[in-house]
């Protein structure tokens, strides 16, 4: 079975690469946050013109990772229930 589970090591560097492109890009995604909370539609699109190529294709990589490291922990979810025997129920 253990074969079959990711590597964690490469998981652990997915998520310590996802925490530093939040880091890069947390000011443009603050300030978009703020406008979208504020409900008002021009602030929004404001800031999100503010909001340059780099910041867009660094939030489209976090994605994409997240995306990776999901896929790592039901990876390793299926052989936990199979072990406890959460999966016959």
């Amino acid at each position: 079975m253990k074969n079959n589970l990711p590597d964690l090591e490469d998981t652990n560097y997915k998520i310590i690469q996802v925490n530093a492109l939040l880091s890069y890009v947390s000011n443009d995604l603050v300030d978009l946050s703020n406008a979208v909370e504020s409900g008002n539609k021009d602030d929004v699109t404001i800031q999100a013109s503010y909001m340059d190529d780099r910041t867009f294709l660094t939030c489209r990589t976090v994605l994409d990772l997240i995306g990776e490291i999901q896929k790592d922990v039901e990876a390793c979810i299926i052989p936990i229930d199979e072990v406890s025997g959460r999966a016959d129920n």
